[in-house]
């Protein structure tokens, strides 16, 4: 008995009984497989290495925001914020072979452009002249100037306002990231490159402590200025002030219902020369008089441009607006008119 029920203890537990040389097993023993229960679905381990998961849904991102999502893929595991946007694509972790980490939720959020997903209210102010007309001007050089004496009156106002000046990079951060802006912030544009915005404007804006965004055409500073534009050391200098040199193009024509070739001189080369000269990336860009097509909005996203400013009316920005920004025109009215430019809705 004793015998037989060590036997019978040997094959519940799979151990076979020892048997002499030579001796044959008068009977097979029954093997079978243990198999394991399935495991609870686990958070990826922390370390591991990322692999983006392809599927027929996923879309390449906008050209605009592909350097965005690269930072952000690089970056520290974001916090939990009401700032972040929802994510628009599945990233998976591959576990490595090493021992296994405890369970970490470690998935980086890429805060991708989401139209309509942030709204805000900045007002972008339009100059073009910071001097007064020379006699005998039409009235369309009347209406487009602003003499250094009220220019230096508006920025008073502001700065006792409580505004501060933002960049239009500030307000990219903004609707793309979230990142804060001033409680009043403000953006100061120059259109056409005039000498002016170097012999008036930027003292003044020294004067104040604020920082304007200068767009420029490249043509005539590579003919010296001709007398009345910026040419390319005024450029330079100013840039190094802080202030920012933005593009208003080649030259200063209609660049709707026009072929890829010239867009491509008008836009991408003359960025080219501006980014030489000043050193630092040119992302905006003005439409002259305001004029423009869906081709031009493609060529400006291939470039790698970040929006564009029109000369439409508007102080409320969007996300999905970013080539499409809105503009308060200002001319040389007072104080009152200016501060209800600026206050003024929507």
């Amino acid at each position: 008995m004793v015998i037989l029920a060590a036997i019978m203890l040997m094959t519940a537990f799979q151990v076979s009984p020892a048997i002499a040389p030579g001796q044959e097993m008068t009977a097979p023993l029954v093997s079978f497989a243990v198999l394991p229960l399935p495991l609870e679905p686990t958070e990826p381990v922390q370390g591991s290495a990322e692999i983006p998961m392809a599927t027929a849904a996923l879309q390449v991102p906008d050209p605009t925001v592909m350097p965005l999502v690269a930072t952000a893929e690089a970056a520290p595991t974001p916090e939990p914020s009401d700032a972040l946007v929802p994510r628009k694509s599945v990233v998976l972790r591959q576990v490595s072979a090493a021992p296994a980490a405890p369970a970490s939720p470690n998935l980086i959020t890429a805060p991708v452009v989401d139209s309509g997903a942030r709204v805000v209210r900045v007002p972008i102010l339009m100059y073009h002249y910071i001097s007064d007309p020379p006699p005998g001007s039409d009235r369309l050089r009347w209406s487009l100037s602003v003499s250094p004496a009220n220019f230096d009156a508006q920025m008073n106002y502001l700065k006792h306002a409580g505004y501060q000046t933002v960049t239009l990079y500030d307000l990219y951060d903004y609707l793309t990231q979230g990142k804060p802006l001033p409680a009043r912030p403000i953006i100061l544009t120059f259109d056409d490159g005039y000498v002016d915005a170097f012999t008036f404007a930027l003292p003044i804006l020294q004067k104040y402590g604020f920082v304007g965004t200068f767009f420029v055409l490249t043509g005539p500073a590579d003919r010296h200025g001709e007398g009345v534009y910026l040419n390319w050391a005024q450029v330079t200098a100013m840039s190094e002030a802080g202030m920012d040199m933005e593009l208003h193009g080649r030259e200063h024509v209609d660049l709707r219902n026009r072929p890829n070739d010239f867009l491509v001189y008008q836009i991408a080369g003359a960025r080219d020369s501006l980014e030489a000269r000043t050193g630092r990336p040119v992302r905006w860009f003005a439409y002259p008089s305001g004029r423009y097509d869906a081709a031009v909005v493609r060529m400006l996203k291939s470039a790698g441009f970040l929006g564009a400013v029109t000369t439409s009316f508007g102080r409320t920005h969007t996300a999905s607006g970013l080539f499409d920004l809105q503009r308060v025109r200002i001319n040389g009215s007072g104080t009152q008119v200016f501060e209800k430019s600026v206050t003024g809705n929507p």
